[in-house]
């Protein structure tokens, strides 16, 4: 349960680490072109941070589960390891609707430019 224990908490702290170094140098095909893009962007970069930041939360608390063993101090941190990667999921799923309200505001502004550059 020991090594469990410190290979998930690892796992969830280099997974944050990556996520969050991905997302500040930026993912291949991403333009900020207009105030839209760039409005966007910033609006996801911040949320995600959030997100990164709970996902190390996370692995922290699970490695002081793991150091402790079983006990009061175990089990408070894994119910806290539950809230938080819940909050995850629904800050994840907070994301999806902000891209796609995002999509939906940038449609007109690529049909534009695709039938602009046809003509």
């Amino acid at each position: 349960m020991f090594a469990g224990g410190l290979i998930l908490s690892a796992t969830l702290i280099l997974f944050a680490i990556w996520l969050h170094h991905n997302e500040q140098i930026g993912w291949e095909h991403e333009r900020d072109d207009s105030e839209l893009d760039q409005s966007y962007l910033a609006r996801r970069s911040r949320g995600r941070r959030r997100v990164h930041i709970m996902l190390g939360l996370s692995g922290v608390l699970i490695l002081i589960a793991t150091a402790f063993g079983p006990s009061v101090i175990w089990g408070v941190c894994w119910m806290l390891v539950i809230v938080s990667l819940l909050v995850v999921v629904l800050m994840a799923m907070l994301d999806a609707v902000r891209t796609h309200r995002y999509h939906a505001q940038k449609l007109p502004e690529i049909q534009r430019r695709l039938l602009g550059e046809e003509e």
